[in-house]
């Protein structure tokens, strides 16, 4: 009897927490892939090495984001302002995984709500390491483009906050942090649907 109690239970766990026990070694790694990159060498930030097979799980998201941040350039440039367009890549690979968030959120799609977040975390992350590189402009650049076209310098040099490249970099990544955060401990807004028999009488 007790020890069905305790099945019981720990079916009960892993059905609530499923999702928050699938991300934590993902979270692990990349947090300590921008640890890596931002103390010791910002080439960690693309040449980190993930385990079989959290290496194919990053690698599908790396490139999301990635088509993401290219076609936030596009969009933004329709505006006709060149500091939103240089911005746009970053923008739009922070506001398409918020705008997913807000769709699980507003259909209650606790699930897909958790993944939301580990998305837009992870995309924070991946924007920290490419601001923090903004003095520097070592991490290469797709196409094979120059450091003048490195997007984190030419916006912080438009705002004249070069010199904070390392500090604005590390405030994403408390946002990223955070994000991982509302991601693990989504299931505490999980509501358990109680069965209710009502008996109706009818003269």
């Amino acid at each position: 009897m007790h020890s069905g109690k305790i099945k019981e239970q720990a079916i009960s766990f892993l059905q609530k927490w499923w999702a928050s026990l699938l991300m934590v070694p993902l979270m692990i790694y990349s947090l300590h892939q921008v640890y890596w990159a931002i103390n010791y060498n910002i080439y960690f930030a693309v040449n980190y090495s993930y385990p079989f097979p959290l290496n194919i799980i990053y690698l599908f998201i790396d490139t999301f984001l990635l088509i993401t941040h290219e076609a936030g350039h596009s969009f933004f440039w329709l505006l006709g302002f060149r500091f939103l367009t240089v911005l746009g890549g970053s923008l739009f690979q922070i506001l398409l995984p918020l705008a997913i968030l807000g769709y699980c959120w507003i259909n209650r799609k606790y699930i897909g709500l958790q993944f939301s977040f580990l998305l837009l975390g992870i995309s924070w992350l991946d924007v920290a390491t490419y601001a923090a590189d903004g003095g520097a402009r070592q991490l290469p650049l797709i196409g094979g483009l120059g450091k003048e076209s490195h997007d984190w310098y030419n916006l912080l040099v438009q705002i004249n906050a070069l010199e904070y490249d390392l500090r604005i970099g590390i405030s994403f990544i408390v946002m990223g942090i955070l994000c991982y955060v509302m991601a693990l401990f989504i299931p505490l807004l999980y509501q358990k649907n109680k069965q209710v028999d009502i008996e109706l009488i009818l003269d």
